[in-house]
């Protein structure tokens, strides 16, 4: 795990500085009795609202990054339902212009097409911008 550095709010989503540059936390887990963890730096010290709050602008910022700054050969991580693409939270990136053939997956979204590959266990997925 890495240290944490000094986070700060940016309209809800936590932040911090990575060599002058502005970086944000992963989704967050509230275990309540274990506190709230990030998948980078282990247990953070936020108060009990951050994490929803954060997970919810980090979604949103997803999907517009997505659908507006995406370049081909940029990518990420979605999941897999066995129906539809969605973020971490289940909001929908893909629910049709979905294929699937054996565990390489293309999705369309917005016009813009995209490639990953599931695991043999678990639904999370990387994926790259292909067209």
């Amino acid at each position: 795990m890495q240290t944490l550095p000094t986070l700060e709010s940016n309209g809800g989503m936590l932040t911090y500085k990575d060599d002058g540059v502005d970086r944000c936390l992963g989704y967050l887990m509230d275990f309540k009795e274990h506190g709230v963890h990030d998948a980078n730096f282990g247990k953070v010290d936020v108060t009990p609202e951050a994490p929803e709050k954060h997970n919810q602008v980090l979604d949103e910022a997803m999907l517009k990054g997505l659908d507006e700054r995406c370049e081909i050969g940029m990518g990420g991580t979605f999941y897999w339902s066995g129906e539809k693409v969605t973020t971490f939270l289940g909001t929908v990136v893909a629910d049709r212009a979905i294929t699937v053939r054996n565990r390489s997956i293309t999705f369309t979204r917005n016009g813009k097409s995209y490639r990953g590959r599931l695991p043999k266990d678990g639904n999370a997925f990387n994926f790259r911008r292909i067209a």
